[in-house]
């Protein structure tokens, strides 16, 4: 888990098809990365959500 916050060796597309967890922007994966490794190792109380598979995807998705 350190090694993926310290190093970002995958984008959110190659996330996706490894995990089928999609994120549509690099940053939003690495922020739940890190919200996820603060609730199993820091003092996040409660764990992140995943992203809804139903959401539409961000306006600047399509840009």
């Amino acid at each position: 888990m350190e090694y993926l916050l310290r190093e970002h060796p995958v984008t959110a597309e190659q996330w996706g098809q490894l995990t089928h967890v999609f994120f549509y922007e690099d940053d939003r994966l690495y922020a739940y990365l890190q919200d996820l490794y603060d609730y199993f190792y820091g003092d996040r109380k409660e764990p992140p959500v995943a992203p809804d598979p139903e959401a539409p995807p961000p306006e600047k998705y399509w840009t």
